[in-house]
């Protein structure tokens, strides 16, 4: 009994230790709970803007797994769609702003906020609930014969998807909840706060008093607003596409890819104008060069490239590591899972108040610590989610090598497209990344993403599209991987 308890005991040393920088953010806000209830205003806006982001965002994914199911889509068409996704959600509401000006309309506050989180979001809503809707084919086709036509067969359908729709949400969420950059972008120019953006200037204000305590505090009520969320039990995004779909319906196709086209050609537009064409003259002035050429951008640019290729390398390492004991996998995915869901401002000042005291504190090491408890989940199931390569190991085995012998000549080189797959899945996000960033960087070792949103609070909107653009494009690239068209 005393040998299973302390075995017991080292089974949950680990989930200890990766929730102590949630740990010292509770303690540390609890003395300042008062002061951040004051900013109650805040709280119920941030909540009002998740909530309906989450429903507009549910609601274009189920649109979209619709047609998708009905239109036989297949990988092509999701590449296009995701790759809204892929593109940094900054990026985005930055696109989305300069597509309107060009049209002489203000995108600035709620509306362009709730608009950018859809745009963006949606993709992840439609890969998360098209697996739930395809097994419900026939109920659908029943629906048909007995006469349920329209929107009545929502009244069907809704019932058994409602498990899948309750995780989606919940991840959903959690995402907007926790975003920084669309409403840095596009709610700051209007005094439209969430509580991120409010943590973020509280943390860097020279007035307050105590700004760790106060930001903590902000970061303790968003980890409360977050707690109903996380009884939904959302799963980080990843999913395989199909690979049956059912007989085409050239309608249900064009409305798919008529979609994925709009979404892509609001956020491109906006970019390529301001980053190709002089704002004065109309003439073609590609900004990249003056872009590159600050000192903000050309370092953030080479800090991002470095940490996103070291968080993307090291995670891939502990997933082949782990990859031979599925179960010590699992448990292992299951921890990190949390630091993926929950908001990255949690994780951010968390870290801050349990590392301030040691050398780690201000240095990009402690950026790329962050990185590998955010997206840690991310590549551990990119691994999890392979082929089973098992039963070729077992082969290997019985005819007479080792353990470790058999996953090197066996195990592994099954496992490459997944591996490549995990890599390419990391290393975009952790590129262009901005809410730990913003929190976390240190002077001298700003990241690109930071760097952008210096660029557009001084005005330099044809710098900071060029880089957006060139963030879209390395996603985009990362996207066309064989390992990143899989998922």
């Amino acid at each position: 009994m005393n040998r299973r308890r302390a075995l017991y005991g080292l089974g949950t040393l680990p989930l200890g230790l990766l929730l102590l920088p949630f740990l010292a953010l509770a303690l540390q806000g609890a003395g300042h709970l008062g002061e951040a209830l004051a900013a109650w205003d805040v709280a119920l806006q941030s909540l009002l803007l998740a909530a309906g982001g989450t429903l507009l965002v549910l609601g274009a994914g189920l649109a979209l797994a619709f047609l998708g199911v009905l239109g036989g889509v297949g990988r092509g068409l999701e590449g296009l769609l995701l790759l809204s996704f892929y593109i940094p959600p900054f990026v985005t509401g930055m696109g989305l702003l300069f597509t309107f000006q060009s049209l002489g309309w203000r995108l600035y506050g709620t509306e362009g906020i709730l608009l950018a989180w859809t745009l963006h979001y949606a993709p992840m809503a439609y890969a998360l609930l098209r697996p739930s809707l395809e097994p419900l084919l026939p109920l659908l086709r029943a629906a048909r014969a007995h006469g349920v036509v329209g929107a009545r067969r929502l009244r069907v359908l809704l019932p058994p998807l409602l498990p899948g729709l309750l995780s989606t949400g919940g991840l959903v969420y959690l995402a907007l909840l926790g975003n920084f950059g669309v409403p840095a972008v596009l709610g700051l120019p209007e005094r439209v706060y969430t509580l991120p953006t409010l943590a973020y200037a509280r943390l860097t204000s020279p007035l307050s008093q105590d700004p760790l305590g106060e930001a903590a505090a902000l970061g303790l009520v968003l980890g409360l607003l977050a707690l109903p969320a996380l009884a939904l039990r959302p799963r980080p995004l990843l999913e395989a596409a199909p690979e049956a779909a059912p007989p085409p319906r050239p309608l249900f196709r064009l409305g798919f890819a008529l979609y994925a086209l709009l979404a892509l050609a609001l956020t491109a537009w906006g970019l390529l104008r301001e980053a190709f064409l002089n704002p004065y003259t109309g003439a073609l002035e590609p900004a990249f060069g003056a872009a590159l050429a600050l000192p903000l951008v050309g370092k953030g640019l080479g800090n991002s490239l470095l940490l996103a290729l070291g968080a993307a390398s090291l995670l891939l390492l502990l997933a082949l590591a782990l990859r031979p004991f599925p179960g010590a996998l699992a448990r292992a995915r299951a921890l990190l899972d949390l630091h993926y869901t929950l908001p990255g401002t949690l994780l951010g000042l968390g870290l801050i108040l349990l590392l301030a005291p040691t050398p780690l504190y201000a240095t990009p090491w402690l950026l790329l610590l962050a990185y590998l408890l955010h997206f840690a989940s991310l590549a551990l199931r990119a691994l999890e989610a392979g082929v089973r390569v098992e039963p070729g190991v077992a082969a290997a085995r019985v005819h007479g090598l080792p353990f470790l012998e058999a996953w090197l000549r066996v195990g592994y080189p099954l496992l490459l497209p997944q591996a490549r797959g995990a890599f390419f899945l990391v290393f975009p996000l952790a590129l262009s990344e901005v809410t730990l960033s913003a929190l976390l960087y240190a002077p001298g070792a700003e990241t690109v993403g930071v760097a952008v949103l210096g660029a557009l609070n001084g005005g330099l909107y044809r710098e900071a599209a060029a880089v957006g653009l060139l963030l879209a494009l390395l996603s985009t690239v990362a996207l066309l991987t064989p390992g990143g068209r899989r998922w």
